[in-house]
């Protein structure tokens, strides 16, 4: 199975009766990684994240953010916003990232934590404005946009994944041998040039660093420490 990180790590926390336990997968690698940034309506009255957190203090409750629904890396991401900026903001939560970016066009809500792959053109065509990178590095599609920390918010951290498990019990030589042959393709030319076109970053992990990044996501999100586990917990 390929997912992002919600059916492998987070979803035991946040919804009952799930039908599946997450940590039976038997982890084989991640895909890829790319980071969340901040995307705003146009007209909203910020340049910066530090004018953004000033507008939000001075109108609590005022701002608006869009996520794909209760649990997913954009509402996580907004709400660890408003734990480490000391904000209050309203959750609007839409059917998908694609309804949620067409509604921040078009004014109707002001802010959302999308990748670069979406977001970078919409940018490029001032349809929409980026105000930070949620990572601790700038990303190569946005050379010219600060990170969290540098635009004064350090710590925080939201990235977004891809992993890939096998069902519980597969048996541990067929789990390593998938992990090998994928690995190798992942480090190929053409998969490395095109995920970067596509501002990924391939994972290619080893499985115990790949079972280690499952483990610490899901203990920060169960230590009630978001910016934790946001190095594990994005979705899209």
């Amino acid at each position: 199975m390929v997912a992002p990180p919600a059916p492998l790590t987070f979803n035991n926390l946040l919804f009952r009766d799930l039908g599946y336990r997450p940590e039976l997968f038997v982890p084989i690698t991640l895909l890829a990684k790319i980071p969340n940034v901040l995307v705003v309506r146009n007209n909203l009255p910020a340049m910066s994240l530090g004018e953004l957190i000033a507008y939000a203090k001075a109108n609590p409750d005022r701002l608006s953010y869009a996520s794909q629904g209760v649990g997913s890396t954009a509402h996580l991401s907004a709400s660890q916003l408003e734990a480490l900026a000391g904000i209050r903001m309203v959750h609007v939560p839409y059917r998908g990232a694609q309804p949620a970016l067409t509604d921040v066009m078009a004014g109707n809500v002001d802010l959302f934590f999308d990748t670069p792959t979406t977001s970078v053109p919409l940018y490029r065509n001032k349809m929409i404005k980026i105000l930070a990178v949620a990572d601790f590095n700038r990303t190569h599609a946005l050379a010219e946009i600060p990170t969290f920390s540098e635009a004064g918010l350090p710590g925080f951290r939201s990235i977004t994944w891809f992993g890939l498990v096998a069902p519980p019990n597969t048996p541990a030589a067929i789990a390593d041998k998938i992990n090998h042959d994928v690995i190798e393709v992942l480090g190929s030319k053409n998969i490395g040039d095109r995920l970067h076109d596509l501002s990924l970053d391939p994972g290619a992990t080893t499985r115990p660093d790949t079972a280690k990044f499952f483990a610490e996501g899901n203990h920060a999100l169960e230590q009630g420490d978001p910016a934790g586990g946001h190095r594990a917990a994005v979705i899209l």
